[in-house]
């Protein structure tokens, strides 16, 4: 009955009639959220959000779970899971009811559950109006379904509706590739074993209890594929959306990154949803992020800069924020009202966006030894925000006294500074050091752009009054 009224939903459940054989186009290679999510989605009473900015991959988990699923369980399994995207132009035909769809889908497999477990993915939920008011009553009727959706977070009105289902949903938010993804993704099955070993001790040096333990893990790790560096700086190029990588040349990843990560999200997501009257205002304030990423803001003069009030980029800055193109680091002040004050950094998601916009070639990039310092930073930034339990990250900066982060990891606080460069400068190092120390940070991380040199370290170790680790930039960012 269910197929008769809506034939389109064949095309999208290639399992009800083919089984495993569905999935010979899916990766095999699993992005370190799949197992929590996996286990969330068999074992949570709550529905399942998954979020994160366009293209980075949202479809695939949820098609790897289904796929997993199906493996699981029962042989009737694939029979009990429906996946569809709301963005689906069949549902805009003259003789279709979207409201009735969504009832009827949900009706339907609410009576296969009889039979076993019975799931809901829908992809792109956000083009359903009203799509959380409808969860909401299906999860509080108690209907024996469960709703796995996916959504792009960078439209705000998905945000605010996500927000009205607090306590009844559990999101999984999904940044794009980091290094770590990316290497093992590329190197597919060759390196599996390698991969489990940076995951495990990723999680050792998460679980560390003390300054100690997680200064004497980083210290440990040892990559031993050789230099590092053409990998670190093809990653800052390329970025970690993954359907980029496979386009042929470098006009083609550009226009897909120009088209997919601004036009779309600024001019789309964010432009229709809030309404505004200068466009070309925003796309201003956005491009002026774009020249020196990491850079510290003063609102006031970048507003003088760009010709745009102050008010008015306190007002762009945070819808800019919910595009998942940039975000801001705060200014480190001791206290807990460090989230507001004063200057902030900002930072780009993704790098390889910065390089479309700008048009820049690799060897342009290469060629810039201080933007390729700004860029390091950049992604140490990005995977520091991958740290679980991660209380509070920020940055200092007073006169001519600056440490790059500060990392509150709740039992322990770390200074780390970022210095990507051939040679590092002893005396540079030392008075980082020291502002770490008076910080009361616990433990001082360099990370550097090659394996540190011994006799560098042990001049370090005996000058500063602080337990050390230096570490190599792809080392650092193997373990996020």
């Amino acid at each position: 009955m269910l197929l008769n009224q809506y034939p389109f939903l064949i095309s999208y459940n290639p399992w009800w009639e083919s089984g495993s054989s569905a999935f010979t186009q899916l990766p095999a290679f699993h992005r370190d959220v799949f197992e929590d999510l996996y286990s969330d989605v068999v074992r949570l009473p709550q529905m399942i959000s998954v979020t994160g900015p366009r293209r980075v991959g949202k479809t695939t988990l949820l098609r790897q779970c289904i796929q997993r699923l199906i493996a699981e369980g029962d042989p009737g399994q694939a029979g009990r899971i429906a996946y569809f995207s709301l963005d689906d132009p069949a549902l805009s035909l003259p003789h279709q009811d979207p409201d009735r769809f969504f009832n009827d889908l949900v009706a339907d497999f609410a009576s296969r559950a009889k039979a076993g477990p019975a799931y809901l993915l829908l992809d792109e939920i956000q083009k359903f109006p009203r799509w959380e008011l409808y969860l909401k009553k299906f999860y509080d009727l108690h209907t024996s379904v469960r709703f796995i959706v996916s959504g792009s977070a960078s439209a705000p009105i998905f945000r605010k509706s996500h927000e009205s289902l607090l306590g009844r949903i559990k999101s999984f938010y999904v940044l794009p590739f980091s290094f770590r993804e990316r290497f093992f993704f590329q190197r597919g099955e060759q390196d599996k074993a390698v991969s489990r070993e940076f995951f495990e001790f990723g999680n050792r040096l998460r679980s560390s209890d003390n300054v100690a333990g997680i200064l004497a893990r980083l210290d440990e790790t040892v990559v031993t594929f050789g230099d590092f560096t053409p990998l670190v700086e093809d990653y800052f190029y390329q970025g970690g959306f993954p359907e980029v990588w496979k386009l042929p040349d470098i006009l083609a990843k550009q226009e897909y990154l120009y088209q997919n990560q601004v036009e779309r999200v600024i001019f789309e997501d964010l432009l229709v949803a809030a309404e505004f009257r200068k466009p070309e205002m925003l796309r201003r304030f956005y491009l002026s992020l774009l020249t020196d990423p990491g850079r510290e803001t003063n609102l006031t003069r970048l507003a003088n800069d760009i010709s745009i009030g102050r008010t008015t980029i306190e007002h762009y800055f945070p819808l800019l924020e919910a595009t998942d193109l940039v975000w801001r680091l705060n200014k480190y002040t001791g206290g807990k009202s460090s989230a507001k004050a004063g200057n902030f950094k900002t930072y780009l998601v993704d790098l390889a966006v910065r390089n479309a916009v700008l048009k820049l070639s690799p060897k342009q990039l290469r060629d810039d030894p201080t933007m390729l310092g700004h860029y390091a930073e950049n992604v140490v930034a990005n995977h520091l925000r991958r740290w679980p339990g991660l209380v509070e990250l920020a940055y200092f900066r007073e006169r001519d006294d600056e440490l790059d982060f500060i990392v509150d990891l709740g039992n322990a606080r770390l200074g780390i500074e970022v210095k990507y460069r051939n040679e590092l400068n002893l005396r540079e190092l030392l008075k980082s050091a020291a502002i770490a120390k008076r910080l009361d940070c616990a433990g001082f991380v360099v990370v550097s752009k090659h394996a540190p040199d011994d006799a560098l370290r042990q001049t370090l170790a005996e000058k500063i009054q602080l337990p050390l680790s230096l570490v190599q930039l792809a080392d650092f960012m193997m373990l996020f």
